[in-house]
């Protein structure tokens, strides 16, 4: 096993004989600012420089997989800095949703908000049982649900009335409902969480697909193709409101 990042919360390591990176994050409820979008983004800029075959496992620490937006750092933070932030969270978004090898979520806890967004980005979800709900809280929080989340839940949710239902009432999907509507792929005890999530990403290496002729850019170039409005509204999109929370 070889550490590529290990430092502020967030590690990445690698198990060459596997080809699987996983990304930890370990940041208590793992709330998203701007330090912790640097530090993904610096782990994620390591994944993509690293050669193929490789898979990616995303998972969290304790009872959280993230807690969402960091709620104290909208309310000290001035309008302009608030949107810096959530446009940098999209972009980190666009990077996970068309990686250029399969992605694993393996949620070991709440993933709400942004924390379930993450989650969405990824190709597959595995989420632990017994502890744990995802959530679209906003509607909770007297928060807009912006373009670029909107477009990521649809683009991964494809059921509209689990969208609807999701989005408006701020309901809180355990492990068997988050099967039972879609919203993951998988659930798992935690003590096999990982085990089964490392699984379901070395599937999805080319050689174990039987794929002769697999290249990363198209793979890559699929996957824009197939969330073509979500990764437009990731990548071009703006915030035309800053996020505000009547908490």
């Amino acid at each position: 096993m070889r550490v590529l990042q290990d430092g502020k919360g967030i590690s990445l390591t690698a198990n060459e004989s596997t080809g699987v990176y996983t990304l930890r994050m370990d940041r208590g409820p793992n709330v998203v600012n701007p330090q912790f979008i640097d530090l993904l983004g610096k782990a994620i800029d390591k994944i993509e420089k690293a050669s193929h075959p490789k898979t990616l496992v995303l998972t969290g620490s304790g009872k959280f997989f993230s807690n969402g937006l960091d709620l104290e750092f909208l309310t000290k933070s001035n309008d302009a800095q608030k949107n810096q932030m959530i446009e940098s969270f999209w972009r980190l978004l666009a990077r996970l949703l068309v990686a250029d090898c399969r992605t694993v979520a393996a949620i070991n806890g709440h993933g709400f908000g942004a924390g379930l967004f993450l989650a969405l980005a990824c190709d597959y979800r595995i989420m632990r049982t017994q502890r744990g709900y995802l959530c679209w809280p906003e509607v909770n929080l007297g928060m807009r649900l912006a373009k670029g989340f909107s477009e990521l839940s649809k683009a991964k949710v494809t059921d509209p009335k689990v969208i609807r239902d999701g989005v408006l009432t701020a309901k809180r999907y355990d492990s068997k409902e988050a099967l039972r509507w879609g919203l993951i792929d998988e659930e798992s005890p935690l003590e096999d969480l990982h085990h089964r999530s490392e699984t379901l990403a070395v599937a999805g290496l080319p050689k174990n697909l039987g794929l002769m002729n697999f290249d990363p850019r198209t793979f890559q170039q699929i996957k824009i193709e197939l969330y073509v409005d979500a990764y437009r509204a990731l990548t071009s999109g703006r915030v035309d409101a800053p996020p505000e929370s009547r908490l």
